[in-house]
């Protein structure tokens, strides 16, 4: 049993351009705390539907990233060396929209990724 999220890739400069096309202040923090302003952001606006995640992708990389995590939970039938990708669904791609409209990214500078045991617990 493993826990797994997934969602869309986006890097810290990514995260601070949409800050700054949203006008929200952040030069006051290093890339140590962009998910947790992220967060703190995601809450202040009502939006209970995505949870910013700061992981290495792929795994062991030491690349940290964000993930926009869209859906999480423990997954009896995986492992972090096997696992069930999660697919993306119609509702997470009209979440997306609003997401590429906020930030000017593309389709294609969100990769929908499944990420196993982000939290390096296992």
């Amino acid at each position: 049993m493993v826990f797994k999220i997934a969602g869309w890739i986006i890097s810290f400069e990514q995260a601070r351009t949409w800050f700054d096309r949203q006008e929200y202040k952040h030069d006051h923090f290093g890339d140590e705390f962009v998910g947790i302003a992220l967060n703190r952001w995601f809450e202040e606006r009502n939006i209970d539907y995505l949870w910013a995640v700061v992981t290495d992708y792929p795994r062991g990389s030491l690349h940290a990233v964000i993930v926009l995590v869209r859906r999480r939970r423990e997954d009896p039938k995986s492992t972090v060396s096997h696992y069930y990708r999660v697919r993306e669904l119609d509702a997470d791609r009209e979440v997306k929209k609003q997401v590429m409209e906020e930030t000017g990214l593309s389709d294609e500078d969100l990769p929908w990724v499944t990420v196993v045991d982000p939290f390096f617990m296992n």
